[in-house]
């Protein structure tokens, strides 16, 4: 299994912390159907290092509401 984990970490680039949050989210998002199916595939070079930290990023992000201020004067315009 290591051999997986160090070819996998030498052809993405991705540091041997980063791969462990990678494999998750990968079999999280059903892209891969293990951890071990994740380096597999990782290995051979299916996913994008950059493609692959902006999908994390975008996964993790929440839109806000936007607090409206509404101006008294104007709404009471009649």
């Amino acid at each position: 299994m290591s051999v997986y984990v160090e070819q996998a970490m030498q052809i993405t680039g991705i540091n041997r912390t980063e791969i462990i949050a990678v494999c998750t989210y990968l079999v999280r998002t059903r892209q891969a159907a293990s951890a071990s199916d994740a380096l597999r595939r990782l290995e051979a070079g299916e996913f994008a290092q950059r493609n692959l930290q902006e999908e994390m990023i975008q996964s993790l992000q929440v839109e806000l509401p936007r607090k409206v201020n509404v101006d008294p004067d104007l709404e009471n315009n009649d």
